[in-house]
């Protein structure tokens, strides 16, 4: 089986030992990890990397994303061996075209569709009327999508029904995780916190599997161009948020795996974070999510098998200019 490892204990080394990589701190030993296993490493914050381990990740093609302890991303270590300069031609051409609203629309369709079934699944049991009026509401947004005339258009009704979807999720959750919005940089609820979170680890699972098909991160198709933002990643993302994350996050919650106790206030910027204990309750469930055989596709693979298949249909879609070839996740 293959292994995604987070290290979240400070002050620890990773060294490349014979056909192991051995994460340990002072003179104790962590962990081990066969090479041929490991799949991807996420290292939070302060974790050192010897010089012949980071040769060893770049030679086998593993990559190392560092993450703040408050979930931004610093940076990663990655092989170019994939780079496919073709591909990058093909999507730097693609921007404003046909093809960039065309699918566009595919992927917020399958986003919006999928937040009404998770709505709708939470509502089953809490009958609340104030989420079935925003689910109305959101149907009536939703109509507008297909005919959206630009990219401005189309991302002007994804954030009126992201505004909606997010005050109906306040009201799923208990009192002590209840919120009104979406607050990113910082987040400024438990709720928020743990989102940008997870967000930010699919989408550098996503950038993983852009750069494996030759793709350019950084050019994308519906989100605008700008610097230190994985543009590409962030389109391919919108699909998934409620199926992985959201659905995720509203899980813990309920079955009382995290805790109000789990997050803290930083009192640089006020935002709130997860505590370590917090991280490693959040990191296990994210990963035991991922290693999740999907009820969604025909072939019964994992959340992170899907993901990249996705990635690898986006890569044919863009090859053969044809939006037919892609098909988003929806979720039943």
């Amino acid at each position: 089986m293959m292994s995604f490892a987070y290290i979240t204990e400070e002050g620890a080394r990773i060294q490349k030992k014979g056909d192991k990589f051995v994460v340990g701190r002072n003179l104790e030993t962590i962990m081990e990890i066969p090479a041929e296993i490991l799949e991807g490493l996420v290292l939070i914050e302060s974790v050192q990397v010897s010089s012949q381990a980071m040769v060893a990740f770049l030679q086998q093609g593993i990559p190392v994303t560092w993450i703040s302890s408050m979930g931004k991303f610093f940076g990663r270590l990655e092989s170019t061996q994939h780079v496919n300069v073709a591909k990058h031609r093909q999507q730097m051409l693609m921007q404003d075209t046909s093809f960039a609203i065309e699918l566009s629309k595919k992927i917020i369709a399958a986003k919006v569709h999928n937040q009404i079934i998770l709505l709708r699944r939470y509502n089953r049991r809490q009958q609340s009327d104030k989420i079935r009026i925003i689910i109305t509401n959101i149907l009536a947004i939703r109509k507008n999508i297909i005919t959206a005339e630009n990219k401005e258009q189309l991302m002007g009704y994804e954030g009126i029904i992201a505004r909606l979807y997010f005050e109906a999720l306040g009201q799923i959750v208990p009192q002590e995780f209840t919120f009104s919005k979406r607050s990113k940089r910082p987040p400024l609820d438990a709720v928020n916190s743990m989102l940008s979170f997870g967000y930010t680890l699919v989408m550098y699972e996503l950038y993983t599997a852009i750069e494996n098909n030759g793709l350019h991160p950084y050019f994308g198709f519906m989100h605008a161009l700008k610097n230190h933002h994985p543009a590409l990643a962030s389109d391919l993302l919108e699909e998934w948020r409620s199926v992985i994350v959201d659905s995720m996050v509203l899980g813990l919650i309920q079955h009382s795996e995290i805790k109000i106790e789990h997050f803290q206030k930083s009192e640089t910027n006020g935002g709130v974070y997860l505590t370590r204990e917090g991280r490693n309750i959040f990191l296990r469930a994210y990963e035991k999510k991922m290693r999740t055989v999907n009820k969604y596709e025909e072939s019964k693979k994992s959340y992170r098998y899907t993901l990249n298949k996705h990635v690898n249909i986006f890569s044919q879609a863009l090859i053969t200019r044809d939006t037919a070839v892609y098909f988003p996740i929806f979720i039943r």
